[in-house]
């Protein structure tokens, strides 16, 4: 008898982003061009309306949604920026590619989110930007984090990584909405998909501006106005002066015509996430091994996935879980500081990182896919009751990693 498969991740689709994708193929071959044009305007569009933000561009990667968004910003070389110790490494990554300095904070356990109180005892002079992660979904206090930047006299720009949610909100106000920019993925395995791709979101002209420069060559925003440039011929073609140092960073169309099929979604593929995990949170809380996840007053939550932090043996829990098909992933990069890729590089640690150590050591998360069947969540249930009913021996909290 074949294993059941329970992956976590996979986009929703059916014939209706066949169509979408094919009518965008077809488009192009006549015309001749695949990089986006009206099918990602629009789904721009749809998207800053789902999230309440003026502006949203589109890109290639959540990954590069992020490097877009903090280079937009044009922070002073040396800058420092604050982030969670439990990211994914590649959101890590754009603080020194942008040329400036990671500071690490702690996460805690049972959120997997920084610490506000923490984060404030993080800033200093140099302080120029704040990365909030929301990991699985699961909100950072935005309002109390945005109530703290208002006491300092300098700017301190806030970022938001809504790579693994889409229509989290916070007392009605969109995750993704409170910062000065925000960016997501649009990957297969996240909640809206474009197949591969992300998106960044303003309310701010500037930044939005910016961005699209970034992504596209670094050529100038306005590529209907005359040359100025001395240093230019004065017929030069306007749409190919490049004002700063770029990435190509675009997306084809047929990825756009997916994904505002996806958007259109989006409520009901959140509330089934929603569903999942409340079945799989009251019958996993019988089990006092299993710390089970929590979120701030007032969030309404789209999971991307169900957090699990044991007191036990993960390494034996995970190989069991997987040993029956229910797919399982380490908390993003736990205490992204202990990787090998820190070794040689700049970065700054704030206060003890206790809970990241403990995330990276103990912690995994399971599937609240809206493909999740009754009996599949049955069948999970079942396997953990197998694995504690089997097991003989005793739960122990293991010590602090230092």
């Amino acid at each position: 008898m074949a294993i059941k498969q329970i992956r976590y991740g996979g986009s929703v689709c059916d014939d209706r982003e066949y169509q979408a994708v094919m009518k965008s193929v077809r488009e192009s071959i006549i015309s001749g061009g695949w990089q986006a044009t009206k099918q990602a305007t629009l789904m721009e569009g749809d998207a800053c309306k789902q999230i309440q933000t003026k502006y949203g561009i589109l890109t290639n990667s959540g990954s590069s949604a992020g490097l877009l968004a903090l280079s937009a910003l044009e922070l002073p070389k040396g800058s420092e920026v604050i982030i969670s110790a439990c990211t994914f490494p590649t959101i890590f990554n754009i603080i020194l590619q942008c040329g400036l300095v990671p500071v690490v904070v702690d996460a805690k356990v049972g959120s997997y989110t920084f610490d506000i109180d923490e984060v404030e005892n993080a800033i200093t002079e140099k302080t120029g930007a704040i990365i909030a992660i929301h990991p699985v979904g699961n909100p950072v206090d935005m309002p109390k984090l945005m109530k703290i930047i208002k006491k300092y006299s300098k700017k301190i720009y806030v970022i938001e990584d809504c790579c693994d949610t889409w229509l989290t909100s916070i007392k009605g106000k969109m995750v993704g909405s409170y910062g000065d920019v925000s960016f997501t993925s649009f990957h297969a395995a996240h909640i809206v998909s474009m197949g591969v791709g992300g998106g960044v979101f303003t309310s701010n002209k500037e930044i939005a501006r910016n961005v699209r420069m970034y992504r596209d060559w670094g050529r100038q925003a306005n590529t209907n106005k005359p040359n100025t440039y001395k240093t230019l011929p004065k017929d030069y073609n306007p749409r190919f002066i490049y004002e700063k140092i770029g990435y190509n960073f675009q997306i084809l169309e047929l990825q756009a015509a997916m994904g505002r099929v996806q958007l259109r979604k989006a409520e009901k593929i959140k509330q089934m996430r929603k569903d999942n995990f409340d079945y799989l949170y009251k019958r996993l809380s019988k089990f006092k091994d299993l710390t089970m996840p929590f979120s701030i007053r007032g969030s309404d939550v789209c999971w991307f996935a169900f957090p699990i932090t044991t007191k036990g043996d993960r390494g034996e829990l995970v190989a069991h879980l997987e040993k029956n098909g229910i797919e399982t992933r380490s908390m993003f990069a736990g205490n992204v500081t202990r990787h090998p890729m820190c070794d040689n590089i700049e970065y700054k640690i704030s206060g003890k990182l206790d809970g990241a150590n403990y995330i990276m050591r103990q912690s995994f998360w399971i599937s609240v896919h809206p493909r999740l069947t009754k009996n599949d969540k049955e069948y999970i249930i079942k396997t953990f009751e197998d694995y504690y009913t089997k097991s003989s021996k005793k739960v122990c909290i293991p010590s602090k990693m230092g």
